[in-house]
């Protein structure tokens, strides 16, 4: 397993897996609208970050984990908000491209309500975080948080929080110290998403 940063021929195998992952194709019938909802997502993560490392197994990509640590930032954040609007004016040609995107702009809101009623400062967030169902089982999950909380350490992070739902392994930060600090149900066209925030105070 080769670890290393995100070039761009890793983006059509992430946006796949983060399809596949928050299973998108529930939401559109159109398979390149599902796609091109796992491009916006994954640059909008990309454009937060400031760390980030890409799990990559015989030449492909198997996993992404994306930090932020307060104070610093990455140089290629502009690149990324580019490449970001480029999707997001490719979304508005198709007949349901506004409703997904107000469906992003929605969860973004949520989260920032729950965050904002934990009433708490941190100085760090887990971007985002996804393996490939390949290799699920294998510790590569393991082995990407552990490169991000040494980023951590080196950048005095003591109190970090992510956003997570349902459809994903919440049990794994419960078991790497995360408590669970908020929750929100919410429903879009019968489709129905348990919210939740977690924080790990890393000086525990």
């Amino acid at each position: 397993m080769e670890f290393r940063t995100f070039q761009p021929e890793d983006e059509l195998h992430l946006a796949q897996t983060i399809r596949d992952t928050w299973h998108y194709d529930r939401l559109s019938p159109n398979p390149e609208v599902a796609l091109l909802m796992g491009k916006i997502y994954l640059y909008g993560c990309l454009a937060r970050q400031t760390f980030h490392r890409v799990a990559v197994a015989e030449g492909r990509p198997v996993g992404i984990i994306m930090g932020y640590v307060e104070g610093k930032q990455d140089a290629a954040a502009s690149a990324y908000r580019a490449k970001l609007e480029q999707y997001y004016e490719e979304m508005q040609q198709h007949a349901e491209g506004q409703f997904i995107l107000k469906m992003f702009e929605t969860f973004e809101h949520l989260d920032e309500e729950m965050l904002t009623e934990i009433g708490k400062e941190y100085d760090g967030e887990l971007v985002f975080f996804v393996t490939d169902a390949s290799v699920r089982g294998q510790h590569v999950g393991a082995q990407l948080y552990q490169q991000f909380l040494q980023e951590c350490q080196a950048n005095h992070c003591q109190n970090i929080y992510v956003y997570t739902d349902e459809t994903c392994n919440f049990g794994f930060y419960e078991h790497q110290g995360f408590r669970r600090m908020n929750q929100r149900l919410h429903e879009i066209q019968q489709h129905r998403f348990q919210m939740f925030v977690y924080e790990n105070e890393l000086n525990r």
